[in-house]
């Protein structure tokens, strides 16, 4: 309660006094009618008062226009099938701190969800504590509307707390009907070796082009929230409702940028288009792979190795072994994967070709590499592939003769 609200107390509580506030509105703070005037939202609950906010999003039309997305390779657990945009909920919980458990409070829960002609953010501001019950049960209901929850970073902090909270309200869910994809793992997947850090505000300036303007620190925000509900400032509070409605916007945007990447893979900068070619090697796509390669050589007029080598080894698995085999003569010229490339081919000439001679071609030209590798660095770690020629060569020379 604020000063303000206390005078009016005190006013109405004197013998004589004017009446001015009905015992109802006593219970909703100023800085509650303030931010409500502010969002144009509603006030829900009148016993244990709490804002309710709805702000639509304007996607471009042909963003809102898509019905589902799929991933193939960007996810480590990919779900069978296409995600129906209309069944996600995209969420985002603002707290009082980040050290978990349960006196960690989520005052701020947003939503965010695609209508039939927009993408809509509810916003639930709990100016107290306390309040978390009447907002839990509308959301019940409003759950069941959704099958994917859409996160960034929810899987390790803000699902866990909304489930804690739950059950701390004693309400159940049946959490396991719903499937939870975590943004921040596809993001780390693409663009590790893209960028220092991929937290979602250099996601927002590097891969959505867009840059927050007045935007307040997530240190801050709690501290930001007692002085709120102890003092009734509002101006960070209006700053961190605003920032939780971006992070959401930020989510869908991303979402849709994830969609087109795989379906695009030519809008990708070098290091993440050769990542996405690393995901597609580890789903054995040899096709996706092929694709990524022309992009490569249409850009600079050459396949970078580290491809070529993943290309060699699945035409190996579909045994297209004359492919693989001149793959694997073009390696030889990478000092990174020349050993590979000299084993791989002794490989198959030994026990696919039943080229002995050849084998040992390859061999022989291993082991005097190695030779002149470690005159010019004698610290140089060749040891493992030093025995493995060693030994090779011996087994050779034996089915020769």
């Amino acid at each position: 309660m604020d000063i303000n609200e206390k005078l009016k107390y005190y006013r109405n509580s004197t013998p004589g006094a004017k009446v001015e506030t009905s015992a109802k509105d006593l219970k909703i703070p100023a800085s509650l009618h303030a931010l409500q005037q502010h969002f144009q939202a509603e006030i829900c609950d009148p016993e244990a008062p709490y804002l309710k906010i709805v702000r639509p999003y304007n996607l471009t039309a042909k963003d809102h226009a898509l019905a589902e997305v799929k991933f193939h390779f960007l996810d480590r657990q990919p779900f069978s099938d296409s995600i129906p945009l209309h069944r996600c909920l995209f969420f985002d919980l603002e707290t009082t701190g980040l050290a978990g458990g349960a006196g960690t409070f989520p005052f701020l829960q947003g939503f965010g969800y695609f209508t039939s002609d927009t993408f809509e953010v509810r916003q639930y501001l709990l100016p107290d504590f306390g309040r978390e019950y009447s907002v839990f049960k509308e959301l019940i209901p409003f759950f069941e509307n959704f099958e994917y929850f859409i996160s960034y970073n929810g899987k390790s902090y803000d699902l866990p707390l909304l489930k804690s909270r739950f059950i701390l309200n004693r309400l159940d869910i049946e959490w396991h009907h719903f499937n939870h994809l975590d943004l921040l793992h596809l993001a780390r997947r693409l663009w590790k070796d893209s960028f220092e850090s991929c937290n979602l505000n250099t996601i927002e300036t590097q891969v959505l082009q867009r840059t927050r303007s007045s935007d307040i620190p997530g240190s801050l925000i709690p501290q930001a929230y007692f002085n709120f509900i102890h003092m009734g400032v509002i101006h960070d509070m209006q700053r961190i409702i605003e920032h939780n409605y971006l992070d959401i916007v930020s989510l869908v945007e991303l979402l849709l940028q994830l969609h087109r990447v795989e379906e695009k893979p030519e809008i990708l900068d070098d290091r993440a288009l050769l990542r996405l070619a690393g995901l597609s090697y580890e789903r054995r796509n040899l096709s996706y792979l092929d694709h990524i390669a022309g992009i490569f050589q249409e850009r600079y007029g050459r396949v970078p190795y580290k491809l070529l080598l993943w290309k060699s080894f699945l035409l190996k698995r579909s045994a297209r072994w004359d492919e693989a085999v001149l793959l694997w003569e073009e390696l030889q010229a990478s000092k990174d994967y020349l050993f590979v490339a000299l084993e791989e081919s002794a490989k198959y000439y030994e026990h696919i070709a039943k080229d002995y001679r050849k084998a040992l071609e390859n061999t022989r030209r291993a082991l005097e590499d190695i030779a002149v590798l470690s005159e010019l660095d004698p610290y140089s770690r060749k040891t493992e592939w030093l025995h493995a020629f060693q030994h090779r060569k011996q087994r050779l020379e034996a089915k020769k003769s």
